[in-house]
């Protein structure tokens, strides 16, 4: 099997473009066991305000993220595949059909963490972290995020954009304690607060450095792997690293590209231009 999948990889790699796989989101990626735990979903909402002004702010295709929680398994009676996230309502666990069957309402972009230490299947190994990575996210659910959350960002960002198109000369302060910078207009609008993408960041750090103290590993590389926002640092505060938007999970070289689910449509992706070509970025 191992042997199978090296030699897959390799062809892959040698292939040029994205590949448009014939089935439809479900069939390909749930039915037939590609997607792993904690991978990295964003998503795109069409005809949504609120997603709308959180792709102008910070200049991305994506306004939503969320992670694989439970995979497909049916010995264990899951009959299909579950996602965490943070929404308006708080933390919540959808069946991922909530995304892949509505293609008129959702693009849906996947990306993994590929480091070995992360994907081996040991229990001292790579489980072990996937594992508490996901409990993490569960733990987190009463202590960070409320149903105002979401709702909070949306009133920010519009209360601002408003203010913005009638004073257009008018600038707001930045707040003097240290923040994660995003591109352009995003600086003024105030969108670094705790939002999905900051609960994928945060779940991810926190469960990675959570094994390395229970496991007395001092391999602070780990954590730079986890570490999605590229003007984040490991010493940085659980503000900062809870400002992490979903354009910063996007942009992440640390997250590789695998699949993009767009229009109904699923495309094996490998790397940037195959996104953007599949996006009609190119």
């Amino acid at each position: 099997m191992q042997r199978e999948k090296a030699k897959y990889n390799w062809v892959r790699e040698k292939m040029e473009g994205p590949i448009k796989l014939s089935g439809k989101a479900m069939s390909e990626l749930v039915d037939k066991g590609i997607l792993k735990r904690a991978d990295v979903l964003v998503t795109r909402s069409k005809g949504s305000l609120l997603g709308w002004l959180i792709r102008f702010g910070t200049q991305s295709y994506w306004n939503h993220a969320a992670m694989v929680y439970v995979i497909r398994n049916l010995e264990l009676g899951y009959d299909s595949t579950f996602i965490i996230e943070s929404g308006g309502g708080g933390i919540d666990i959808h069946n991922i059909a909530h995304y892949f069957e509505r293609p008129k309402k959702y693009d849906v972009g996947i990306k993994r963490l590929e480091k070995d230490w992360f994907q081996s299947d040991g229990d001292d190994g790579g489980l072990r972290f996937r594992r508490k990575v996901r409990g993490f996210a569960l733990e987190e659910i009463d202590d960070k995020y409320n149903h105002r959350l979401i709702l909070d960002i949306a009133r920010k960002i519009l209360r601002q954009l408003v203010l913005a198109a009638i004073f257009p000369c008018l600038r707001w302060k930045e707040p003097s304690r240290r923040r994660a910078r995003v591109p352009g207009i995003a600086s003024r609008l105030d969108i670094n607060a705790y939002i999905c993408s900051g609960f994928v960041q945060w779940a991810y750090y926190r469960g990675v450095g959570k094994v390395l103290a229970e496991t007395n590993d001092a391999d602070s590389q780990k954590l730079q792997d986890v570490i999605f926002n590229s003007e984040v640092g490991h010493d940085d505060s659980e503000e900062v690293l809870l400002s992490t938007t979903p354009a910063d999970l996007a942009n992440s070289d640390k997250l590789t590209w695998k699949y993009i689910v767009k229009d109904g449509d699923v495309w094996e992706v490998n790397g940037q231009n195959d996104v953007d070509s599949v996006l009609g970025k190119n």
